[in-house]
């Protein structure tokens, strides 16, 4: 992956071209990965555009290089537009086809590229144009020793609720209620739009008994475990900001729902308290998570390979 803010090179870095035509870099894959993103268009084809003076079909290109990796010392730049894969031609190809080229090289990548200046990128790829989905490469995996060993009653303002008591490591992070986990969910599946998620075990109307109850908590550890096995959505901010916690006043998340009109987070003697309005059946939820933070050095690994187009 290349995309880790002040590692990558910055957006607006003026390009120097010193090659007009097409080049061959050959990339070899390091402990942090390739080191670049790649975004382009998501459909086959497309009108015909020149570039430094030769007319070629829509490329994917090159939106990310990683300061000092392996796409930076090969010499890829940022703004380059990948001519062929592993000696194939991708000229009007889509975004996937690219992405699983560049995966099925194995450890050795040779691109053909072609280097523009940042005005010309601008009039090849301008802002409003960007469009498709989301692609992330899931075939990165580590192990995170993450557990959700029991839970707990708690009793706040006359409403009593369980919470599921999340570890990483024997640390305990944070104690989540069901409601979380579904939440946590969606706003995965939202953001990783590719990627097939484990089943969340299901909801239920009234109240579980004990066995119930364990058994919810250990599909919800079977749940964590899978997803945080898959390093890019283990490293995404959507996973951290559930699993840590702040020192903040007030904790901003994102809220995977539509109909909000109210959101707020409160520190409170150690826990913190979520209030949501929403339009849906649960008008309100409530949260208590102890303030521990997440030892950072486990999410300080650079992913190795992040290919994606965005949303515009």
């Amino acid at each position: 992956m290349a995309e880790s803010g002040s590692d990558c090179s910055p957006p607006n870095e003026p390009l120097r071209v010193s090659h007009s035509g097409p080049r061959v870099v050959t990339i070899t894959k390091t402990d942090t990965g390739f080191g670049f993103n790649v975004r382009g268009q998501v459909s086959e084809g497309g009108q015909l555009r020149s570039i430094n003076g030769e007319l070629y079909a829509p490329l994917q290109h090159v939106s990310a290089v990683l300061v000092g990796g392996a796409a930076e010392r090969a010499g890829v730049r940022k703004g380059d537009r990948i001519l062929q894969v592993n000696g194939e031609n991708v000229e009007g190809a889509t975004h996937k086809q690219v992405v699983d080229l560049i995966k099925s090289g194995g450890d050795v990548l040779t691109l053909t590229v072609i280097s523009v200046t940042a005005q010309e990128a601008e009039r090849l790829e301008p802002t409003e144009e960007v469009a498709g989905y989301n692609y992330f490469d899931y075939s990165e995996k580590r192990s995170l020793p993450i557990s959700i060993p029991d839970y707990h009653y708690v009793d706040k303002n006359g409403e009593k609720f369980v919470v599921f008591n999340v570890y990483m490591a024997g640390r305990h992070l944070c104690s989540r209620r069901y409601r979380e986990f579904s939440n946590l969910h969606m706003a995965l599946k939202k953001e990783f739009i590719g990627f097939a998620f484990p089943k969340l075990p299901g909801k239920w109307p009234f109240n579980l008994s004990e066995q119930q109850l364990d058994s919810r908590r250990r599909g919800l550890e079977q749940y964590m475990e899978k997803v945080c096995a898959v390093r890019v959505i283990a490293e995404s901010d959507i996973v951290q900001e559930f699993l840590a916690d702040t020192d903040d006043e007030l904790w901003e998340v994102v809220e995977p729902f539509d109909d909000v009109s109210t959101v707020a987070w409160q520190l409170d003697s150690g826990s913190c308290t979520r209030e949501a309005v929403t339009a849906s059946c649960y008008a309100e939820d409530v949260c208590c998570c102890p303030c521990h933070s997440i030892s950072s050095h486990l999410y300080q690994e650079i992913d190795a390979l992040r290919l994606e187009t965005s949303f515009p």
